[in-house]
């Protein structure tokens, strides 16, 4: 699992170090080596392990093949990269990603279970208030409350 949330800084060549723990998770076999990036949703990076990467793209394959479908397949798939950690623990974003997300030298990298997200930094404080503003209507929404 991936999980928790780190502030890095993107360097001049489009490289940010990858946490220790996510690295981690990139190596051990039953993840697999390195990760594909592309875009995501509200204008942050996913990167995801080779073996969620397949489940994320058999997802959107299962679905019925229609116009949504396909502009889900172009959105996601056709920008996608496979990344791997340099010695140094970091990875290179390619630059239309980079682009379409944001980033600029201060990045929040947080862990969601079967996926990363690389977020502008300046973006990101804003966009977490609001949903820790909101936590507890939507943990009683989709969890059914927080108590049990």
């Amino acid at each position: 699992m991936l999980y928790g949330s780190f502030e890095h800084v993107l360097d001049e060549k489009n490289r940010v170090a990858i946490p220790a723990p996510f690295r981690e998770a990139a190596v051990e076999k039953k993840y697999g080596k390195g990760f594909f990036v592309t875009r995501g949703t509200e204008k942050c990076l996913f990167l995801f392990t080779p073996i969620h990467w397949e489940e994320f793209v058999n997802n959107i394959l299962r679905l019925p093949f229609s116009a949504e479908r396909r502009k889900v397949e172009r959105t996601f798939l056709s920008p996608a990269r496979r990344v791997e950690c340099d010695p140094q623990g970091r990875i290179v974003l390619p630059q239309e990603l980079k682009e379409y997300a944001g980033l600029e030298r201060d990045v929040k990298i947080t862990g969601l279970g079967n996926r990363i997200e690389v977020w502008n930094a300046t973006r990101w404080k804003p966009m977490d208030e609001e949903n820790v503003a909101e936590l507890d209507k939507l943990a009683d929404k989709l969890l059914g409350g927080t108590g049990n």
